[in-house]
């Protein structure tokens, strides 16, 4: 599992570089991506385990369980990080690119968690 966590950091350092726009990595990083750009280098029917979809869905799982902590913290329900399949994840994020291609990454998260369960507490 670290293994492919970290494959999926550098394919997406790799990937993000070459489909980033002029905004500077080290500012923006995956967030700066444009969804227009992700369409040119990924399909629907990518596998989730090949290295751009696996990149994003690391890069979401990241953001998911660091909105955890500070959720637990303050007391209330988390987010279920794998009440969706890595094939769900994909499917959300490819289909929110396709409906939204001037958005930016980060703006497919309250999509995604709108569709992960929460604890019950």
């Amino acid at each position: 599992m670290k293994r492919a966590l970290i494959a999926g950091v550098m394919a997406l350092s790799v990937a993000t570089s070459s489909l980033a726009q002029s905004t500077p990595q080290y500012v923006m990083g995956i967030t700066g991506l444009v969804f227009s750009k992700l369409l040119t280098a990924t399909s629907e029917t990518d596998s989730p385990k090949s290295h751009i979809p696996m990149a994003m869905i690391a890069w979401i799982e990241g953001y998911v369980t660091a909105a955890n902590s500070v959720l637990e913290k303050q007391g209330v329900s988390r987010y279920d990080i794998v009440s969706m399949t890595q094939h769900e994840y994909w499917a959300t994020i490819y289909g929110f690119c396709t409906r939204n291609p001037d958005k930016q990454v980060m703006e497919v998260m309250p999509d995604i968690m709108g569709r992960l369960k929460r604890e019950v507490l």
